[in-house]
């Protein structure tokens, strides 16, 4: 019986609302002073209350959902712990290591610089 199987959890759509529905419950909760981070075992615990499912199906779900989801929840979440380190519900330094470590910010551009010799040769010319 090709085709069958265990259905599927969450839509593609279900899951992307429960996503940015747990962000806006981290900036509510930020706003009445709660120290409550944005982690992926905090959106299981959001998400057990609302469906039963296991840990796996949520991190099966997310694997799925992530490339489509990615870069606006990385801006979320950018937003949401710089926001509450600059309004004091989190502390400061341990904020800039998340901010390095869970959303890709670096302290200054990297740039790579290569330089020809060859590409010199008509300018040393010139400035004789």
């Amino acid at each position: 019986m090709a085709g069958r199987g265990q259905p599927k959890v969450f839509t593609e759509e279900e899951f992307k609302n429960y996503v940015f529905e747990y962000m806006n419950l981290i900036y509510d909760k930020q706003d009445n002073g709660e120290k409550d981070t944005p982690t992926f075992f905090g959106f299981y615990r959001f998400v057990r209350e609302k469906k039963e499912c296991s840990y796996h199906t949520i991190r099966r779900c997310f694997d799925e959902y992530w490339a489509d989801i990615k870069k606006e929840f990385e801006d979320i979440r950018a937003d949401l712990l710089s926001r509450g380190a600059s309004i004091g519900v989190y502390n400061v330094t341990m904020i800039i290591f998340a901010l390095k470590n869970w959303c890709n910010w670096k302290d200054k551009a990297e740039v790579e610089n290569t330089v020809n010799v060859e590409d010199l040769t008509p300018l040393s010319e010139l400035l004789k």
